[in-house]
């Protein structure tokens, strides 16, 4: 890893701070969600299933700041901070969620240490949502009890999961990034240098 890499600038820290703050609310709002949808799927039996289906917002934090600024512990610091800013502003999981930003920020930022932190796209985005579903169902298991389901819901709960985390932390960010890179709005930032 060359020094140049490894070295933060001002704006880099900024973006962090903005990209933190933004998911944080997005997070909150998504807390909400589940527990509409719990609500929805209790009479069939599959409250279990809520957050899954929306899982994937939960990990787009560390896909967003990893894709932008493209430097080691962007992914992890930005989902931490965002996880903690949801718990300031009234996340009702407590302390806890901090917890959970750091399992899941540490799967998204295998996706971009997998090429050594260079040129991030799809490959690093797909990368990091299957780490991210990975390290979060194992904290599942062990915080949620997962353990104590059948078989066939676990499996349910880490297929739905992953196609969540596909959908939100790989397809939605890349566009969303992409689209913000052609607006000129990430030119000082590695992901807009290769859209120019």
């Amino acid at each position: 890893m060359t020094k140049k890499l490894a070295k933060w600038s001002l704006k880099d820290v900024i973006m962090v701070g903005i990209t933190a703050l933004v998911f944080g609310v997005i997070y909150l709002g998504a807390v909400h969600v589940g527990v509409y949808l719990g609500v929805l799927l209790t009479p069939v039996g599959l409250a279990v299933l809520a957050n899954e289906f929306i899982f994937g917002v939960w990990f787009m934090a560390a896909a967003f700041a990893g894709y932008v600024i493209q430097r080691p512990g962007a992914a992890l610091i930005t989902e931490m901070i965002a996880a903690l800013l949801e718990v300031f502003m009234g996340n009702f999981y407590g302390p806890i969620v901090f917890v959970s930003g750091f399992v899941q920020g540490i799967g998204t930022e295998a996706g971009f240490m997998s090429n050594g932190y260079h040129r991030a796209g799809w490959p690093q985005l797909i990368i990091g949502a299957i780490a991210a579903t990975v390290t979060s169902f194992i904290w599942g298991i062990v915080r949620a009890s997962f353990s104590g389901l059948q078989w066939q819901l676990l499996a349910a709960i880490f297929v739905i999961r992953l196609l969540s985390a596909l959908l939100f932390s790989a397809v939605i960010v890349k566009v969303v990034c992409d689209r913000l890179a052609k607006m000129g709005v990430l030119s000082n930032y590695p992901s807009g240098a290769t859209q120019r």
